[in-house]
């Protein structure tokens, strides 16, 4: 199977321009700007993969690596909406692999975020 051989710089390059945006522009704490970067950069590749699916164009596909590694890099968000708004690797016998990354993934940054964010507000507020 031939893949989408750009699918990785276009990845990087999104989540370059929505951490710039995010971080810089809007001013956000850098671990929300990168979660929120990488989960609209999964969900836009989830879309492509769908698409490209679709169109029948079955040798031409974003390599599930590359979505496995935008998932464990912070893009769950995104991979769960993708999964719903798009129906795309919904199957848990064919992509049990990726379903269980999504899964850890969700609960490793469910840590890091209460570690980041609920923790110091906790601290601050005398609990």
């Amino acid at each position: 199977m031939k893949y989408l051989g750009y699918s990785t710089v276009l990845a990087l390059a999104l989540i370059l321009v929505f951490v710039y945006f995010l971080y810089l522009d809007l001013q956000l704490p850098f671990y929300a700007a990168w979660l929120a970067s990488l989960g609209l950069t999964t969900l836009i590749l989830y879309w492509l993969d769908k698409w490209l699916a679709r169109i029948k164009k079955p040798n031409i596909r974003v390599p599930e690596h590359t979505l496995n590694l935008l998932v464990l890099a912070g893009g769950f968000a995104g991979a769960w909406l993708g999964r719903g708004l798009f129906r795309h690797k919904t199957n848990i016998r064919k992509h049990w692999g990726m379903f269980a990354i999504l899964v850890a993934s969700t609960l490793l940054h469910g840590v890091l975020i209460y570690w980041v964010f609920f923790r110091q507000l906790l601290e601050q507020s005398g609990r």
